[in-house]
């Protein structure tokens, strides 16, 4: 058995890591013992494009659900990097602070953002079932919008 859900769509292979928790604002989640690590989907990497500049919030930090843990920069846009939990920053990764290519490389391993000491339930967090799902849906509406259907 894989260790990712694919999804095909147009010439782009899109994986969902099986056994990680999912925001709805495309950032995963690890639960590791008392601490939780966090990163940016496969998704989220791809739709952007080749990141060329990576920051966080730095250690120490407070962050709510929602809010802002960092950010990202391609040659398209600038995205937010969103925490899927209450929590503080406890670690951050400095490797994508000088190589932002490595969340495009390896979103669910080397390209991590955070670790974060959680202040609330994850509860409310998504599978990777249901994060695939709610991934399909996305993806066939961006190609719809793409395409102009």
């Amino acid at each position: 058995m894989s260790e990712y859900y694919e999804f095909t769509a147009d010439k782009f292979v899109f994986k969902v890591k099986i056994g990680l928790l999912y925001s709805r604002e495309e950032t995963w989640a690890q639960i590791e013992g008392d601490q939780v690590r966090v990163g940016v989907t496969d998704f989220a990497q791809r739709r952007g494009g080749d990141i060329v500049f990576a920051e966080i919030k730095p250690i120490g930090t407070n962050v709510v659900s929602g809010e802002l843990l960092g950010l990202y920069e391609t040659v398209k846009l600038a995205q937010d990097i969103l925490s899927p939990i209450d929590g503080e920053i406890i670690e951050t990764n400095s490797l994508i602070i000088s190589k932002p290519e490595a969340i495009n490389r390896d979103p669910y391993g080397e390209g991590w953002v955070v670790v974060l000491k959680p202040a609330s339930s994850l509860s409310g967090l998504l599978s990777a079932d249901e994060y695939f799902e709610l991934m399909k849906i996305k993806i066939d509406k961006e190609l719809k919008t793409i395409k102009g259907m």
